[in-house]
């Protein structure tokens, strides 16, 4: 009897130390799926003086940006982006262009108060250029696009987000730009602002 109360007590006294362990954290945080807009101004790297943000801050291409973020998809830091970007109106006149579709993973930097959240992005996939018909880089080109964005919660299910974007069209072949002089490649780059929601969690 005394060995089968003393059985009976040791289960009662593991089973509460398991209890009491935190399985939740243990898993890490919980996937999220944000999906949202940007209002995007770019230089397009296509008859401008300079390839920075704001040296052809005259002749910026205006667009805009759908986007969905995965969050904590692969590991906590690591979630993955998607984005459609648009950049169709104004620019450096002649009716140019320019947009593209991306993907690629996102990956958190640092956080403050679990209110603004600060991460990185490498994306990949494909961007097109419309130009003047004469000019050889009228068309599609291979992307690869870095870039930082920040984001602050304002309720549990919406964010505003600022982001910076530097698109590298490493195959272009059109006129010479101000970052090419003429040996190849495009680098349009520019800031976006907008909203995103999560509608998954």
């Amino acid at each position: 009897m005394f060995r089968f109360l003393c059985l009976f007590f040791s289960c009662i006294l593991i089973s509460t130390t398991l209890s009491a362990q935190s399985f939740p954290s243990a898993e890490g945080p919980k996937v999220s799926v944000w999906v949202g807009a940007e209002l995007s101004s770019f230089n397009p790297d296509y008859g401008c003086s300079g390839n920075t943000p704001f040296s052809c801050i005259s002749q910026q291409l205006i667009g805009i940006a759908p986007f969905v973020d995965a969050n904590h998809l692969f590991l906590p830091r690591l979630g993955a982006e998607g984005e459609a970007r648009f950049l169709h109106w104004r620019g450096p006149g002649s009716g140019v262009t320019e947009s593209s579709y991306l993907a690629g993973p996102r990956f958190g930097l640092v956080s403050f108060k679990h209110s603004i959240f600060l991460s990185g992005k490498a994306l990949i996939g494909s961007a097109t250029i419309h130009t003047p018909p004469t000019d050889p880089g009228n068309g599609s080109h291979f992307a690869l696009a870095p870039g930082g964005v920040a984001e602050f919660r304002m309720t549990r299910r919406l964010a505003a987000r600022a982001d910076y974007e530097y698109q590298i069209w490493p195959f272009f072949k059109g006129r010479p730009t101000a970052s090419t002089t003429g040996t190849g490649g495009l680098t349009p780059n520019g800031f976006s602002l907008g909203v995103s929601y999560m509608i998954l969690r």
